[in-house]
């Protein structure tokens, strides 16, 4: 496992994407945010390491990400959530985020299968209805936002999902989107220790 003290070095990002730049001990705010994630999922994430550069983006990204995390008023499972990351994801080939929601999404499931079929192909992996109505919509956003209208609220609504359900549903989309893009970007090199997660 990956030493994830607060104190530890970030090693240089042309280690962890293909930015050159050098290595340094975060402090403040920024150690804060590594060290919580890191006592949460076991390894420091690469993406956090790179963006340690830039802490006003790693503050305001890790803001977001709390803000659409918050299951005590949240209109969708844990489970929900972390298909919507996952389907996102896999459309965008983001390495780097399939290792981190897959992981999270087979402790959630308990079933690993069910997971390595949400990743090479959703549509083909057994989902509720109102599951695959959440996928279908995240794939929408992320492969034709230009084509979403209001029928695809609807599908929605019919599938059992409120409004608040609905609004979170597409900021966890939109999110990901944007995380995948800021990876792959980079080149942010995915976490080895998430890919043998709950396996």
């Amino acid at each position: 496992m990956t030493d994830i003290t607060s104190t530890s070095a970030i090693p240089s990002a042309a280690a962890l994407s293909w930015l050159q730049l050098d290595s340094f001990v975060p402090t403040g705010e920024v150690d804060e945010i590594i060290t919580r994630t890191a006592a949460k999922v076991g390894h420091r994430r690469n993406i956090q390491l790179v963006l340690a550069h830039n802490p006003p983006v790693l503050i305001a990204q890790d803001a977001l990400s709390r803000a659409l995390n918050q299951p005590e008023t949240s209109g969708l499972s844990p489970r929900e959530r972390e298909l919507i990351a996952v389907v996102v994801s896999v459309e965008n080939r983001c390495a780097p985020c399939i290792f981190a929601h897959t992981a999270t999404l087979r402790q959630l499931s308990g079933d690993p299968l069910w997971v390595g079929l949400l990743e090479v192909n959703y549509r083909h992996a057994p989902l509720t209805g109102r599951e695959r109505a959440l996928a279908d919509y995240a794939w929408k956003i992320t492969r034709a936002p230009q084509d979403i209208d209001s029928t695809d609220l609807a599908t929605l609504r019919q599938a059992g999902l409120s409004e608040p359900a609905i609004l979170e549903a597409a900021a966890i989309a939109a999110y990901f989107n944007y995380s995948n893009r800021l990876n792959s970007a980079l080149g942010i090199r995915p976490n080895a220790e998430a890919y043998g997660e709950a396996r």
